[in-house]
């Protein structure tokens, strides 16, 4: 017959419980700070939708992309990005300035960030967090708008007046006139800089 195993000693059993404690009161405090990050997110980006001068426009319409592509001429792009648990968030708001509807390429959006007309090292990524702000902008009715969610973490390179670039589609820049700040420096490391980029939104009024 087998001897059942013999418990562990009383210090090492308190010590097991100790560690099992430690391990739940991480996990708790990680999920608190995942919800604080997504609150703080989300009132930046609504800080941004509100003070951005994307309410009492024309909406772009959403669907079935009709019309020519727009071309840079007959868009302006105005950007802001705010302080944020450690990050720079906000957006890019896009308006069509011209006389006539255009279509927006389908593509997601790329954003440069470029320092004294270098290009930062910045990886881009999809955003993180749901959106809830309406349907994606196909077409641009004149004086329509359009934005697009950005988020950039992790900034330890050299600092200064960065301006921010949207390319929509394989060659339409728009290059915006706001000058930015950076964020936080968390972590060094080639390409550790994080951006993530939202799809291209139609306003709601």
């Amino acid at each position: 017959m087998i001897a059942p195993p013999k418990p562990p000693p009383l210090d090492e059993l308190e010590a097991l419980i100790k560690e099992a404690r430690e391990r739940q009161l991480r996990r708790r405090l990680l999920g608190t700070a995942g919800i604080a990050i997504a609150a703080a997110v989300g009132l930046s980006v609504y800080a941004f939708v509100k003070g951005g001068g994307v309410n009492n426009v024309a909406p772009a319409r959403a669907g079935r992309a009709s019309g020519p592509l727009c071309r840079a001429s007959q868009l302006s792009i105005s950007a802001g990005l705010q302080g944020a648990t450690q990050s720079l968030a906000g957006g890019a708001t896009i308006t069509n300035t011209g006389g006539g509807s255009c279509s927006l390429p389908r593509l997601r959006p790329v954003v440069r960030i470029s320092l004294d007309g270098e290009t930062l090292r910045i990886r881009q990524r999809p955003f993180p967090y749901r959106m809830s702000h309406g349907p994606l902008a196909h077409v641009l009715v004149p004086g329509g708008q359009a934005v697009i969610f950005i988020q950039w973490w992790n900034w330890c390179g050299r600092t200064g007046a960065a301006a921010m670039t949207v390319r929509l589609g394989r060659g339409l820049n728009l290059p915006a006139p706001q000058r930015l700040g950076e964020p936080t420096c968390i972590a060094t490391g080639p390409s550790s800089s994080i951006l993530y980029v939202s799809p291209t939104f139609a306003s709601n009024s």
